[in-house]
């Protein structure tokens, strides 16, 4: 009987492994540009970045879950990020200090997992480099420094990392992290699962990942905050769209308040557009790329697209950190198919497309860079913000109503003129319906009383541990906006403001309680 002889497997050349030290440079160069630009902008922190600051430092120093010191609220959109900076600020005692070394550890672990991540789907690792440099200087991002805004672009790339190894635990996991840092998030991780066929086959091993991490905080809200989901929902389901404009057509606001900033933005979502084609291509042809799996960056652009879809179908306000999550990944889209176009040596006849890209790439980012020093070092107000006034007047505000009211003696509260963040933050003395559970009630009723039974039921459900007869705090006096000169007699206080936002100068005044 004659043998038969295998025949030799045709040699594979091993990938040479960098030192483990070596994978460490770019992540770790990336830390340092966010240093730097954390240095660049914090003192323009916008205001609603202020609200997490406060419940952060309230909850750190004070064990209240709130945005004042002294009482409870249940308004904070992002609780995992409030948990992480209130962690953050409990060890080094100073918010914005915590914010700043988080800012530098979220970019560093945003290069590594990108890093990874381009590795595993056949991309060259510079790719993911690339794309957490673009993410960390683009202007819409960077002003939304102090929200979750960062943090949630750093949970969409781990997903992407679990998505694309087909670890459908590791990615409920992350996917629970992601529900507690946006709800709205929630349309990332629902196509994600639907367009990743390892976690499609095992969805039930992710969903219990997932209500591992979110139902604990949900059952604790609920009980103890009186409600499982934020006030917010409530605040953001009656608020409207800003004349014409809401989420879906919000970017034509910014481009004629901001121009080059707005553009800048914006533009690596027409970028991310063109490379979604680029890699779609390559999936259409696979054989023309081996090695390179295109797949997972599809589903992350489509889960950004859909995102801002989902926004744009509840028609709320154009807020700019809205935007995040489409900006961040188109850009990581893009430069995907940039590293894609690059490539391995089966793919040469493309590297000039990729040299294309590397420049284009090139050219955005030095244009970024400047726009972002030219507005001024260090910034004094955000590039893209919507805002009364500047940080600094803000400020200069909250100590001249600290003073005021310590000398007033009395209730130690004012209404706020429309914007709380940087005055509760500072001076502990602002409330609105975000700090006084009290004045948020007559629009839970309302939300109530129009909505679907079914609904209703669940709003019962919700509020079912909610005191919904606590008294308003008492207030010394109501702060209100007014055009220069038009200002009412028998103001107490009265400050000039500026910003860059539409509004221009202003004039906010501190009336007595019963006032205009």
């Amino acid at each position: 009987m004659r043998s038969v002889e295998t025949p030799a497997a045709a040699p594979v050349a091993p990938r040479r492994r960098l030192p483990a030290r070596a994978t460490w440079v770019p992540p770790l160069a990336v830390g340092g540009l966010a240093a730097l630009t954390f240095l660049l902008l914090r003192g323009a922190l916008v205001d609603d970045a202020y609200i997490t600051l406060a419940y952060a430092r309230n909850v750190a120093f004070h064990g209240t879950w709130g945005l004042l010191s002294d009482v409870t609220s249940n308004t904070a959109t992002s609780p995992l990020w409030v948990l992480l900076l209130s962690a953050a600020t409990f060890v080094v005692r100073r918010p914005v200090l915590a914010l700043g070394i988080l800012h530098v550890a979220i970019a560093v672990a945003l290069t590594a997992t990108l890093r990874s991540t381009a590795r595993r789907t056949g991309l060259p690792p510079w790719a993911g480099v690339l794309g957490a440099v673009l993410v960390g200087v683009n202007p819409l991002l960077l002003s939304s420094v102090g929200l979750e805004s960062g943090f949630l672009v750093l949970l969409v790339a781990l997903l992407l990392h679990t998505a694309s190894a087909g670890r459908p635990v590791r990615f409920g996991l992350v996917a629970g992290a992601v529900v507690l840092t946006r709800m709205d998030a929630a349309v990332v991780v629902v196509v994600l699962s639907l367009l990743t066929p390892a976690v499609l086959r095992r969805l039930h091993l992710a969903v219990a990942a997932a209500l591992a991490v979110v139902v604990p905080w949900l059952v604790w809200s609920w009980f103890f905050l009186g409600s499982a989901l934020p006030d917010t929902v409530i605040i953001k389901t009656l608020q409207r769209s800003w004349g014409e404009y809401d989420v879906h057509n919000g970017p034509l606001l910014y481009l004629d308040v901001y121009a080059g900033h707005a553009v800048l933005a914006f533009l690596p979502v027409l970028l991310g557009g063109l490379g979604w084609c680029v890699l779609l291509g390559y999936h259409l042809r696979r054989a023309s790329a081996p090695g390179l799996r295109a797949w997972p960056w599809l589903a992350l652009g489509v889960a950004g697209v859909a995102h801002y879809a989902a926004l744009s179908v509840l028609g709320v306000p154009p807020y700019h950190w809205y935007y995040a999550v489409v900006v961040a990944t188109t850009s990581l889209v893009a430069v995907a198919a940039v590293g894609a176009c690059w490539g391995s040596r089966e793919r040469l006849g493309a590297r000039p497309a990729g040299l294309g890209g590397l420049v284009a790439a090139a050219v955005v980012l030095a244009a970024t860079g400047a726009a972002d020093v030219r507005t001024g070092v260090p910034w004094t107000i955000a590039p893209i913000q919507t805002n009364f006034a500047h940080p600094a007047q803000y400020q200069a505000i909250a100590g001249d109503l600290t003073t005021y009211l310590r000398q007033r003696g009395g209730p130690r509260h004012v209404a706020s003129p429309g914007e709380i963040g940087h005055l509760a933050y500072a001076c502990d003395c602002v409330v609105d319906y975000f700090a006084d559970p009290a004045l948020i009630q007559p629009q839970i009723d309302q939300v109530r009383a129009g909505a679907s039974p079914l609904l209703r039921r669940l709003l019962d459900l919700n509020y079912r541990h909610r005191d919904a007869t606590a008294a308003p705090v008492p207030l010394a006096g109501r702060m209100l906006r007014f055009d220069p000169g038009d200002e009412p007699p028998g103001a107490l206080l009265r400050w000039p403001i500026t910003t860059t936002w539409l509004l221009g100068d202003s004039v906010l005044v501190l009336l007595p309680p019963d006032g205009a």
